[in-house]
């Protein structure tokens, strides 16, 4: 709170305090003698009374309006400030996130030029090797913009509403893990209500929520080891479904706790792991477009919890 808008709160409270300790001083207390006090006075001076109160009450008024205008552009300020640096550090994680493929795709392009298969059939394995590098790094710039899309589409597009089955899209998501290598070498369990009954339906769009789920359960896969464990488990509570993605993994640092929801913003952890760097971004975004909320809870090597909250009626 500025000065302005204290002061002004002060002028306008001060003579209301006073008139109300007077009133108490002379009704409730009793310090003041009970006379009834009789006087004369002129118009002119009643007139020059109530003048003086109202030009009090009307500069406390306007005290009042320009310190909530001062406070409001303060505001609005700030929010720029921080929109503007939110745009800036978006940038430079997006430069920083196409630098590395597209130089890449730079040194094998030239790297392919220098290999003649036609000239020497040696070549056709260092031929095949480096057109898969160059497939690699196009299929990672090509992921990251149909990321960005997303995320542009879920701030300007209208979502599908319908009724969504949270529990089959959970059994869907973990039958895929769980048929890959990486998913077989992790215990992954999932923990459903069955008793007095299932899961709810909550409203939203059924592409999407799948998308959110599978994003974060990727990333427990992804940041823990062969022999870890992960543990997806939802229940109802209240008017909301509450999904819970736990894992044994490494954990993330305080610091980076409330950073990792950023777009292309990469941990410690994350800065050699395959990605975009968007996943935890979309999983934010679509969960809000759904009205509910994300977050996640976090002890360095002891694992991480990320919970998802979908309102059952929006």
């Amino acid at each position: 709170m500025n000065r302005s808008w204290r002061a002004a709160i002060i002028l306008s409270i001060v003579p209301a305090a006073l008139g109300l300790l007077a009133w108490s001083a002379y009704f409730l207390l009793g310090w003041l003698p009970d006379h009834v006090v009789y006087s004369r006075i002129s118009l002119g001076y009643i007139l020059l009374f109530a003048g003086l109160a109202t030009s009090a009450l009307g500069t406390a008024f306007l005290g009042v309006v320009y310190a909530l205008q001062a406070h409001s552009r303060e505001q609005v300020r700030r929010a720029e400030v921080e929109a503007a640096a939110r745009r800036r550090q978006f940038l430079l994680r997006l430069d920083h996130e196409l630098k590395n493929p597209l130089t890449t795709l730079q040194v094998e392009i030239a790297n392919l030029r220098a290999v003649n298969p036609a000239q020497d059939p040696a070549h056709l394995p260092e031929q095949t090797q480096i057109t898969g590098r160059l497939k690699e790094q196009v299929l990672r710039l090509n992921d990251l913009v149909i990321q960005l899309r997303k995320l542009a589409e879920l701030e300007t597009h209208p979502i599908e509403t319908e009724p969504v089955n949270l529990d089959e899209i959970l059994r869907e998501v973990l039958a895929e893990f769980q048929a890959t290598s990486e998913g077989e070498a992790r215990q992954i369990s999932l923990n459903l209500p069955q008793v007095p009954w299932p899961l709810p339906e909550i409203q939203g769009d059924e592409d999407l929520v799948y998308l959110a789920l599978r994003n974060v359960i990727d990333n427990a896969v992804k940041f823990t080891q062969p022999g870890d464990s992960i543990q997806v488990r939802a229940f109802e509570d209240a008017n909301q479904v509450i999904v819970e993605i736990a894992d044994t993994g490494p954990g993330i640092s305080p610091d980076e706790q409330g950073l990792v929801w950023d777009e292309l913003y990469r941990g410690k952890l994350g800065r050699s792991a395959p990605g975009s760097g968007l996943g935890l971004a979309l999983v934010k975004a679509i969960v809000e477009r759904h009205g509910g909320q994300a977050s996640l809870r976090s002890r360095p090597n002891q694992g991480t919890i990320v919970t998802l909250r979908f309102p059952i009626q929006l």
